[in-house]
């Protein structure tokens, strides 16, 4: 049988790997707002070294993820954790996904760049879509942030936050369709098909940081809900607070 002593320092162990690993997720978070921010500035100022800085980074945040999934499978194998726990441990695998692929976004973004630059295609902006697209990533990058800290916090307001930010990228990413699709841009074949792209990449960002929300949801109030209609989630949800 356990002393209390010993009963003690396996729990406070315990502790520190799921420390560790909601670590983990924050150094990846803040590499992939980092890589976001990067690739569209380099795309927004023609800047190849930078476009190349973003590619060339992407393998970190591959190994962060590999990383992360092994202290998880780790956790799960040592601990035989408690309900509560395994919640966190399998949501923070699915956010580790989520950041994953929004870091390979970033990637995307870059490597047009890149290929726009090679065509010789600078500016590659049109000037009425600069406001739009760094208004995008902005929204993105403040969404993944917000996510993530909801879920270190365990703060069901965070992530409340996110769902109801969900309009204004929406709108973000029209304005930047709109202003691509304007005749005055002067866009045409493979400069308009890789800006669209990149639209779609940063759109699908802001979506990768809605899903990690909906997983800080699912730790805190153990209901799954990804296939929930947003509004009555949110309503759900400060009913959940209030309660």
């Amino acid at each position: 049988m356990r002393s209390q002593d010993e009963h003690k320092h396996i729990v406070s162990a315990y502790d520190l790997e799921l420390a560790h690993l909601r670590s983990l997720v924050v150094e990846m978070a803040a590499l992939v707002v980092q890589q976001t921010r990067t690739a569209v500035e380099a795309l927004t100022q023609s800047n190849q070294a930078d476009a190349r800085a973003v590619v060339e980074r992407d393998p970190k945040i591959d190994a962060q993820s590999v990383a992360a999934d092994e202290e998880v499978f780790r956790v799960i194998a040592k601990r035989q954790p408690t309900a509560i726990d395994l919640r966190l441990v399998l949501a923070t695998a699915r956010i580790v996904g989520d950041l994953e692929r929004a870091g390979d976004k970033a990637k995307r973004i870059a490597k047009h760049t890149l290929k726009l630059l090679e065509a010789d295609s600078a500016p590659l902006v049109p000037e009425q879509a600069l406001a739009s697209m760094h208004r995008l990533m902005e929204i993105d990058c403040e969404l993944l942030q917000g996510a993530v800290a909801g879920l270190v916090e365990a703060d069901l307001d965070k992530a409340i936050a996110v769902f109801e930010a969900d309009s204004r990228l929406n709108a973000a990413s029209e304005e930047l369709r709109t202003a691509l699709f304007d005749p005055a841009a002067g866009l045409s074949g493979d400069h308009f098909a890789g800006l669209l792209t990149v639209a779609h990449a940063l759109e699908r960002t802001g979506n990768h940081a809605n899903n990690i929300a909906e997983q800080v949801v699912y730790v805190i109030t153990a209901e799954d809900v990804r296939f929930r209609n947003r509004e009555l989630l949110i309503d759900s949800l400060s009913n959940w607070r209030r309660s």
